[in-house]
């Protein structure tokens, strides 16, 4: 394939800058005073700025690309006395930069003060209306529109807003436009990419996640021409990135899987290709994978002018390698598409197809008798039709029973005989054998220990693959009334939480703000359940919310460190757990875990900082048990029993009873 070097390209494009640079001094006096609208209010700036200071995170590049040296740029993570990047070192003039050693929502004001600015530059900073405030007393601030979420601006827009705010618009629409052709360059001599769907990934201290084309990393590879899939995008919602269980790594597995933070990566590429879960993906058996080295990571997490023609020069021939004979790659997905319309099934069994099935369709029998199920939220939605597993992974039977003591469903009486297969890391597959199963239900974490084949020479095996943005309880219900072929059995148990949804949303009536709930689980410590847990779904399902702090640092958390669904805070930051109501349980997977966690709570009673928190003082705080925990139905029943009691002021039984309860 024929192109222009992108590295060439990034020489002329820096040529450019070079020569369309204006000096301050020279600037037009006309151009000021100028305007700046952005989210919160306006700025107006009355001459051209001699000393900036940058904060944002990006921020430098383009004030840099457009001949203004800032007298001090910000470094976000840790002490550095450098924060300017290769691809701009070039473009300082005078005296470096000042650094400003100061980690997202912590800046010095005073230090900042220090400097003198006559324009603090924000744009790229993702600042609060507060810390806007406080920066805007220092000297005028601009900051991002409100038309993108933070830190979700194209950078584009950045550019031009950066240039009208030192007076030069024409020279920030020059670079812009040039930018964008190396883009269409690519996207000319490469029109395989046309349609890809691409996976923009990152993996912290095991946890996984990806961004979408909100963020500037995921919003490269749109712009080379790659599609961000829709149960992506579904998945993050209005967020510029999501985190993703260990359930759920197959949603990276797309035709191009992109991974951006292999430097944080303890092993590198070795050791994350060694993951199990990871490891299987179709998508990194078959090298449709892009690593880069630390600075074109560094260059494509800045997407800035100065950095996109450094991180195009890395990304392109990986992209060419991978996709350079597309017509091959097409013609083999065609035969696979005919291989699977072709399958047909024995006498007795049935194709199944499911949006929760992890694997391509299977052939399962039509009416299974013997079931082995190695998941719980699936043997719950079973265990309330009476049906008795042959086989199941033996905690599941003593943690349903622990988390729902006073269920009518005789648990511990329809799993007496079944056979104990150990767990997901390490399934007893003699004794799976033993059991004689026609039909192995499992979860992803389970297959990626041992060949999925291994199941399948017992008895036909799905995969219950749950998506992290519906709740589990409510997934799996869908996918085993498929299993069983019982349409009747998912519409029965989805009306019943439906309608309990309703009761509850109408006995807490109408506020003029949504009610909050903070949810808290003690173990060892006080952990912080966020996003995409069991029990976010419910009370988003039950029209509730978690308090605004919480999705900040949520938002700042996942990003910046390791994606969990909860995570430990400390005594200072106990006002983050404060709202309307809080909901506090303990991880009771056993006895000794329970009387553990609860020993913490007259701790915390005692704690001043503790008793300050408006859900204490209201008498807000409430102990429930580990059911919020949760996983299916039951628990999901029984939470919502709590809701009722505790934030509604009802008695659920009066009111919607619990189906799963005695009256």
């Amino acid at each position: 394939m024929q192109r222009r070097s992108t590295l060439f390209a990034m020489l002329i494009l820096l040529a450019l800058f070079v020569v369309s640079i204006t000096p301050i001094a020279a600037q037009e006096a006309e151009a000021f005073p100028v305007t700046i609208e952005h989210k919160f209010g306006s700025t107006t700036i009355t001459e051209a700025p001699q000393r900036v200071v940058a904060i944002g995170y990006t921020e430098q590049d383009y004030l840099l690309a457009l001949g203004v040296t800032p007298v001090a740029v910000r470094y976000w993570y840790g002490d550095e006395e450098n924060a300017i990047f290769p691809w701009a070192t070039d473009y300082v003039e005078g005296e470096p930069p000042v650094v400003l050693n100061m980690t997202f929502g912590s800046l010095d004001y005073e230090e900042i003060l220090s400097l003198q600015p006559d324009l603090i530059s924000a744009v790229t900073a993702g600042i609060s209306q507060e810390e806007y405030d406080l920066l805007s007393e220092i000297a005028p601030t601009i900051a991002q529109t409100d038309e993108y979420i933070d830190f979700g601006m194209p950078w584009q827009e950045t550019m031009r807003i950066i240039g009208e705010a030192v007076g030069q618009p024409e020279e920030a629409t020059a670079i812009v436009e040039e930018v964008e052709n190396l883009f269409e360059e690519a996207r000319a001599e490469n029109p395989e990419f046309e349609g890809k769907t691409v996976a923009v990934a990152y993996f912290l201290e095991g946890a996984y996640g990806f961004y979408t084309a909100q963020d500037s990393r995921g919003r490269f590879f749109t712009e080379l021409g790659f599609d961000m899939p829709e149960e992506l995008l579904d998945v993050a919602g209005e967020s510029f990135y999501a985190q993703i269980s260990a359930e759920q790594v197959g949603l990276l597995d797309q035709d191009l899987i992109a991974v951006l933070n292999l430097q944080f990566i303890e092993g590198g590429q070795e050791a994350l290709e060694a993951d199990p879960l990871f490891g299987q993906l179709d998508a990194v058996q078959e090298d449709r994978i892009v690593y880069l080295e630390e600075q074109a990571e560094n260059a494509l997490g800045f997407s800035s002018p100065l950095s996109l023609a450094y991180a195009l020069d890395a990304v392109l021939p990986q992209l060419e390698a991978i996709f350079g004979d597309a017509s091959e790659d097409e013609a083999t997905d065609e035969a696979t598409d005919s291989e699977t319309v072709s399958v047909t099934c024995e006498e007795g069994f049935r194709l199944f197809e499911h949006p929760y099935l992890g694997t391509d369709p299977v052939c399962i029998p039509d009416e299974p008798e013997r079931i082995a199920i190695l998941d719980l939220a699936p043997l719950e939605v079973a265990l309330t039709q009476g049906i008795e597993p042959v086989a199941m992974f033996g905690y599941g039977r003593d943690l349903i029973a622990r988390s729902n003591p006073d269920i009518t469903v005789d648990v511990m009486g329809l799993t007496a005989e079944t056979a104990d297969v150990g767990n997901a890391s390490a399934v007893n597959f003699e004794a799976l054998l033993e059991s004689d199963p026609d039909l192995i239900i499992t979860t992803p974490f389970a297959i990626s220990q041992v060949d999925i084949s291994t199941f399948e020479e017992i008895a036909p095996t799905v995969i219950f693959e749950a998506p992290l943005e519906v709740g589990e309880y409510r997934s799996s219900i869908e996918f085993m009334s498929a299993v069983l072929n019982t349409p009747d059995l998912g519409e029965t148990l989805l009306t019943q939480l439906d309608e309990r949804l309703a009761a509850f949303q109408e006995a807490l009536g109408d506020g003029e703000e949504p009610t909050e709930i903070s949810l808290v689980r003690l173990r060892d410590a006080i952990v912080l359940w966020t996003a995409g847990s069991f029990s976010d779904h419910l009370i988003h399902e039950a029209g509730l919310v978690r308090p605004e702090q919480q999705r900040e640092y949520d938002l700042d958390f996942v990003a910046e460190n390791s994606g969990r669904v909860g995570f430990e805070i400390s005594e200072e930051n106990l006002p983050l757990i404060d709202g309307d109501n809080i909901i506090v349980w303990t991880a009771a997977q056993s006895a000794d875990v329970e009387e553990e966690a609860r020993q913490l709570l007259p701790t915390l009673q005692e704690d001043p900082l503790w008793n300050t928190l408006e859900g204490v003082q209201n008498d807000h705080l409430f102990i429930v048990g580990s059911h919020w925990q949760g996983f299916g139905i039951f628990e999901a029943q029984a939470a919502l029993d709590d809701l009722f009691r505790y934030v509604a002021g009802v008695d659920p039984q009066e009111v919607a009873p619990n189906p799963f309860l005695s009256e």
